[in-house]
């Protein structure tokens, strides 16, 4: 690992990111089991997901206010504590779909607040050199957590949901105690004395600063663009292949193949993102991705299994260069002070239009049929390459976004028993 304090922070995140994902599947199921409604299960997940959308740049806000450590340690303790009571409703039979919803809102907020913390905390612990190295081995992490922790969920509620529950519960417990650990100092905001400090226009100015940073940069701002339709096109794959390979539902092992694919090409494409980044300018990147998601996402709709498997896996090994790319933009170039709402916005922005994949895939589907779905999700790819290969201007702003190759100077420097002051970095807004 990089050094310890990220050794640290990474090993907390592997506990309760897997464990997280063995409570997002268990959720849901206890719903079903205890209501027998799928409304409901239907109802809490789209609260979740609304929670998630609202705290976004509040949640970056407070990550640049406030101790991120302290915030990250925060939020596991209170998710530890939503968790245990889940598990423990559940044993005692007095579960219910508004405990669900209050206790998936409540975590969905909290998560929330940790991410922009989390990214701040590894901007301060991990010199600039190795920031690359440490985006691309948090991918690896988050899709390892995406591709084993469903399935582990799924056999473990085999032996009753609460069990899932306290694991999850105890997992943010272990996280907490690894995050006291590390050394970490908050760097201090630059003052404007100039700046009023009240009333609800200084919070809507301080709540969209993140938001107005990104658009103010042109070449940025398009890789999020793409980086939005990627994730529709995802959501989109996703729905495609699954009701292709298992024949519209009669084979839903076939569907579970097609998605733990999908899980391995993620955990594929982090491990190789670092070396990737090393080699290939941003334009070539994005100008690959275009050219072969172009070529696999007809085989999606072909309705052969394996066709399918090798296509998904490919697909997805190619988002966390890009999810890379964006990550190490935002790191290496926004202030310290404001990198939480920037990385909220940027976020926020990036799955903008992801809901969109789905229901489109579904009409067009139904309608003009699968193979014809896929060409015309495919097509703006097609556009995006041939700007590529004519624009000089766009290669150029691409090229631009920073990817880890540079000589500036190091982050603020970690606490220590024999430092205590810190120098500021600081950047023109």
């Amino acid at each position: 690992m990089i050094n310890r304090n990220f050794t640290l922070l990474w090993t907390s995140q592997v506990l309760s990111c897997t464990a997280g994902e063995m409570a997002a599947l268990a959720l849901p199921m206890a719903i079903l089991i205890t209501t027998h409604s799928p409304v409901d299960a239907g109802l809490v997940a789209t609260a979740i997901g609304v929670a998630e959308l609202i705290a976004k740049l509040p949640g970056g806000l407070l990550a640049d206010t406030v101790d991120r450590r302290r915030l990250m340690m925060f939020c596991d303790a209170a998710r530890a504590a939503l968790a245990l009571t889940l598990a423990l409703a559940l044993a005692t039979g007095r579960f219910s779909t508004a405990l669900a919803m209050a206790t998936g809102v409540l975590t969905a907020v909290l998560s929330t607040m940790f991410s922009p913390a989390e990214g701040g905390v590894i901007r301060q612990i991990v010199p600039r050199e190795r920031r690359r190295e440490a985006v691309t081995t948090n991918i690896v992490r988050t899709n390892v957590a995406i591709a084993g922790g469903p399935p582990l969920g799924g056999a473990l509620l085999g032996f009753g949901a609460p069990l899932v529950f306290l694991i999850d519960g105890a997992s943010y417990l272990a996280s907490f105690g690894l995050l006291s650990k590390i050394r970490y100092v908050h760097p201090p905001a630059p003052t404007d004395p100039d700046t009023p400090r009240r009333g609800l226009r200084h919070m809507g100015n301080e709540l969209t600063r993140g938001i107005r940073w990104v658009f103010r940069r042109r070449s940025l701002l398009a890789l999020i663009g793409f980086v939005a339709y990627l994730n529709l096109l995802g959501r989109a794959v996703e729905l495609l292949a699954a009701v292709q390979s298992s024949d519209f539902g009669s084979e839903p092992v076939a569907a579970g193949v097609v998605l733990t694919a999908a899980g391995c090409g993620g955990i594929a494409g982090g491990i190789s993102a670092g070396w990737l980044l090393k080699r290939l300018r941003p334009a070539t990147m994005i100008g690959a991705v275009c050219g072969s998601w172009l070529l696999l996402i007809p085989l999606t709709a072909t309705g052969h299994q394996g066709l399918t498997v090798v296509a998904v896996f490919a697909l997805v090994f190619a988002l966390p260069l890009i999810g890379a790319l964006v990550s190490l933009s935002v790191m290496l170039d926004s202030p310290a002070h404001l990198q939480g709402r920037i990385s909220t916005a940027t976020t926020m922005l990036a799955v903008s239009i992801a809901w969109i994949g789905p229901g489109a895939t579904g009409f067009l589907i139904a309608g003009p049929g699968a193979q014809t779905a896929s060409l015309i999700l495919a097509a703006p790819l097609a556009v995006m390459l041939f700007l590529l290969l004519t624009s000089t201007r766009l290669r150029t702003a691409f090229n631009t976004l920073s990817t880890g190759d540079t000589n500036e100077p190091p982050p603020l420097p970690t606490e220590n028993k024999t430092t205590k002051t810190t120098k500021t970095e600081t950047e023109t807004i």
